[in-house]
Formats: C-alpha cells, sequence, structure tokens
C-alpha cells in the first residue's frame, strides 16, 4: 500500500539522509514522524522510524555526562552568534551559510551549537550559533572566536545579553537588528573581522585565487601563506591593482598590499 507522503515528508527524509551528527538526525526523524500519514499502509514504517529516534536518543542521553566538545575553528575567521531565545539566531545562521539548523517557534530550539561556513567573496568564515541556554562550555567558544555577533529585536534583549556576557567577552564585538538585509550584515562582519582579500595569481594558468590577510599585510605574509620556500626562494612580486585604471607593478617582501590587489610570486 503506498504511503501517500507529502513533500515535506520527503524534504525531511533528504534531511536525514545527508545529517552529520545525531542531533541533525533526531530532528530529521522527528519531523519525517510528524509528515507521515498516518494509516495501515505507514504502521511498519512509523515503528521503524521511531525505533531508530529511540536508538539515537539513547546515544544522545548517554553522551550527556562526556565532556562536551568544542568547536574546531576552520576557514579564515570564526564568528559566534548570541542572543536570546527566539530572536532568530537560527534563521541567520541559515541565511549567512546556507545550512539547515532546526527552526521552530519554542523556546531553546538550539541545545548544542551549530555551525555553517559564510563565503565572502570566495572566503569562508565559519559562523558557530552558540544556545540561548548559556551553558559556560558553549559560551567558552565566543572568548576564543574572532568576532561575536549580538543579535536582537528590542533594545531589552539587547541590554539583557549585554549584561551576561558583555564584559566577559575581550574579542571584538557587534551588534545588530534580526531584521537587517543578510548581505549589510556580511559587510559589517566582514569589516570588523579587519581583513582584506588579496588574490594570487597562478603563473601558468593566469588563474586568480582569493586569499584573507590582515589589514597591513606585506608581499612577505602573502608569499609565507601559500608556502615558507616562496619566502626564502622570493625573487620578486608582480602586482596589479585597480584604481581607474589597473596598474602593473614589480615590488618586494616589505611591500604592504591593499584590498583586491593581485600577486604573482617569481622564485629563484
Amino acid at each position: 500500500m503506498p504511503i501517500n507522503a507529502t513533500p515535506e515528508y520527503y524534504k525531511a527524509e533528504e534531511k536525514f539522509r545527508h545529517a552529520k551528527t545525531n542531533e541533525e538526525k533526531i530532528h530529521a526523524l522527528e519531523e519525517m514522524i510528524r509528515e507521515l500519514p498516518k494509516h495501515k499502509g505507514t504502521e511498519n514504517l512509523l515503528a521503524q522510524l521511531r525505533a531508530k529516534l529511540s536508538k539515537l536518543k539513547k546515544q544522545k542521553t548517554s553522551q550527556k555526562g562526556s565532556k562536551k566538545e568544542g568547536i574546531k575553528k576552520e576557514g579564515d575567521g570564526q564568528v559566534c552568534i548570541i542572543s536570546m531565545s527566539n530572536i532568530g539566531k537560527s534563521t541567520l545562521l541559515k541565511k549567512l551559510t546556507n545550512t539547515a539548523p532546526l527552526i521552530a517557534n519554542y523556546p531553546y530550539t538550539t541545545q548544542n551549537p551549530e555551525v555553517g561556513m559564510m563565503d565572502y567573496k570566495g572566503i569562508k568564515i565559519q559562523i558557530v550559533e552558540i544556545p540561548s541556554t548559556f551553558e559556560p562550555e558553549y559560551v567558552s567558544i565566543a572568548m576564543t572566536a574572532d568576532l561575536v555577533v549580538f543579535l536582537y529585536d528590542k533594545e531589552d534583549d539587547l541590554t539583557t545579553v549585554k549584561n551576561l556576557f558583555w564584559d566577559k567577552i575581550r574579542t571584538k564585538k557587534l551588534c545588530i537588528q534580526r531584521n537587517e538585509p543578510v548581505d549589510d550584515i556580511k559587510k559589517k562582519i566582514w569589516a570588523m573581522l579587519g581583513l582584506i582579500i588579496v588574490y594570487t595569481r597562478d603563473r601558468l594558468t593566469k588563474k586568480d585565487e582569493p586569499m584573507a590577510l590582515p589589514q597591513g599585510a606585506l608581499v612577505k605574509d602573502f608569499a609565507y601563506h601559500i608556502h615558507k620556500d616562496f619566502v626564502k626562494n622570493f625573487y620578486f612580486a608582480r602586482l596589479w591593482r585597480k584604481g581607474r585604471k589597473t596598474e602593473e607593478r614589480k615590488v618586494g617582501l616589505k611591500y604592504k598590499l591593499k584590498d583586491g590587489d593581485i600577486v604573482e610570486i617569481h622564485t629563484k
């Protein structure tokens, strides 16, 4: 007998197939069970789904006593999002990174940090959503991040979060309202990270690849980022800088780079 499932069920099934963590699998299974039509033809499938869900939840419970792991930094920067519950952290994470965190209208939907990668002009920035349960193990991730974004709806929400964390977090901080355009938020995040994009040009293919460097970086930093031998065997660098017209120049290791420069390294 056909199950006659809804499109929402198959979407949840797709999420389950691509889930990487037990938390993601549990959310997907709960959604599948919710969306599955309840009739005689689905009894066996429903039992199987419930058995899988029960097994995953037991695994999760057995792991609660174990030490919580931090989030490994990846990409060219790590940004944490903090707010009170149901302000829109998961929605913002989804918009910035195209990940699919669980989004619901009840409090404390996010129980563990959710992670995604934001693309900014080819540069990858790790975005971490900190649960509003504010467990010390998770808040500590924000203490070592490159930037913390405080998301708020009303000024009272921002004041509450500031009273809890503002003085404890020693890294850069950015406050944004939940209804700001996502492109504007990306630009603000990038500006606060204090990075520039310099393009490395392959001498053979002439293909340009973006590289993130701190503001004030020199050609030496650029070369070392590719490989330390590029500094050791450095001869000169050819640089293209865009202005009213593109300028080409020959520069050395101590030359200061600007955002948008294109560099081709020549070695001895």
